[in-house]
């Protein structure tokens, strides 16, 4: 466990957040908390007032887990104090609020955001933990095979075209397109990136935030990035016509431009452009790849077991695979969870002369998804049961994840 001694808490405006007693009970609460959680690799920290304790959970490996049961005076106490090292009006009900604080732990800073919604038994809160250094894996590390890594490798250097990324929320997106930031020359061209919120920070990359109610939205902040000389753009999300034309002209004009949409695979993003109002012949020549990804969670190694599967049921959700399939067991390791840490899921589509000329004849979307599996695309569902092959994950781990 990290000692609260090494952990130090500052004001949104950057002075100490406790300034009469480090000792007090709420900060050694709050510093606590802080520990506990990076210790546990947790993504958020949920403070939830209930009608008789106050709980707090902490989001590891994509599931909440509890960590503490306060009672009620001391759970509002630490709320109040969140909210005040936030800047936030604690006098406010019945209204959602969003803020920040920051803090050292064993001398690494970390950035935490806030938010504060009103409820039946008063303020729940939910602290995201961003790291400001963090360790931006690379693109071979994401779990990605060896040949779509190398796809993503050639996309890299090209002087423009469009790369889309598509899942969920909480599906890793935003670690996909950081990871390939990482990788382009950040030295040699001039990268910007147009984020809501911007999440980590990278040297050589002008990063901006979105700001809706100063006026600063995807399409406002795209058409700026156009006029700095830029030659790499990472867009946060398409989500609106205004931002997907903006978007595809710059892929079309020497810009090199990586986004994500919300659509359920690789295929189907296509076809979310296609309602956006893009027209066909322009998705056709600017999309160089779509990706669609989900998170599985990873067996833990020092106590994964092999376990019995219904063979019928195997031979159904990856043909030809009769191997061994393990499962989850329980440990200190893993918390006595099974699992310990994720690995990402990809399905890819390179986009080639034949689906070109598919999406400009607007066929049906089971005619490109067939065209792609003969011009090489692995659906979503073998990639993700060659790593049950591997002993990485489980069985009910994919059939939670992709259903």
């Amino acid at each position: 466990m990290i000692p609260v001694e090494e952990i130090v808490v500052f004001k949104k405006s950057g002075g100490p957040a406790f300034d009469t007693s480090m000792r007090s009970r709420t900060s050694l609460l709050l510093r606590r908390l802080i520990g506990e959680s990076i210790e546990l690799r947790a993504t958020d920290i949920h403070i939830e007032p209930e009608e008789k304790v106050v709980r707090i959970r902490a989001r590891v490996d994509g599931f909440l887990r509890d960590l503490a049961e306060l009672e009620h005076e001391q759970g509002h106490k630490l709320i109040s104090a969140i909210k005040v090292i936030c800047d936030l009006d604690i006098t406010r009900k019945s209204r959602m609020q969003d803020g920040s604080f920051s803090a050292k732990v064993k001398g690494k800073a970390v950035e935490f955001r806030v938010s504060s919604v009103e409820e039946v038994h008063g303020d729940k809160v939910v602290v995201r933990i961003l790291e400001t250094e963090p360790e931006i894996i690379d693109l071979g590390r994401l779990g990605v095979p060896a040949a779509t890594e190398r796809q993503l490798r050639e996309f890299l250097v090209k002087p423009q075209g469009l790369l889309l990324v598509s899942g969920p929320t909480g599906s890793g997106k935003s670690t996909t397109l950081y990871s390939m930031l990482r990788e382009v020359d950040r030295k040699q061209r001039n990268v910007l990136a147009i984020e809501d919120p911007i999440e980590y920070h990278l040297e050589y990359v002008t990063q901006m935030s979105i700001d809706a109610k100063h006026g600063v939205t995807f399409a406002t902040a795209l058409r700026n990035a156009l006029r700095q000389d830029t030659n790499i753009l990472m867009v946060g999300e398409i989500r609106d016509p205004e931002t997907a034309g903006i978007a595809i002209q710059a892929g079309l004009t020497g810009h090199l431009v990586f986004s994500t949409v919300h659509a359920r695979d690789a295929i189907s993003t296509v076809y979310r452009l296609l309602d956006l109002g893009v027209e066909p012949f322009l998705v056709a020549n600017v999309l160089n790849i779509s990706i669609a990804q989900r998170l599985v969670r990873l067996l833990c190694r020092d106590c994964r077991r092999r376990v019995p599967v219904d063979r019928a049921k195997l031979r159904k959700l990856a043909p030809g695979f009769d191997g061994p399939v393990f499962g989850p067991s329980g440990c200190p390791s893993c918390e006595n969870t099974g699992y310990r840490g994720r690995t990402g899921v990809f399905e890819v589509v390179t986009i080639t002369e034949r689906i070109r000329d598919l999406i400009i004849g607007k066929v049906p979307e089971d005619e490109i998804r067939k065209a792609a599996i003969e011009e090489g695309m692995l659906p979503i569902h073998r990639v993700a049961m060659e790593k049950v092959a591997a002993g990485m994950t489980s069985l009910e781990e994919i059939e939670r994840v992709l259903g």
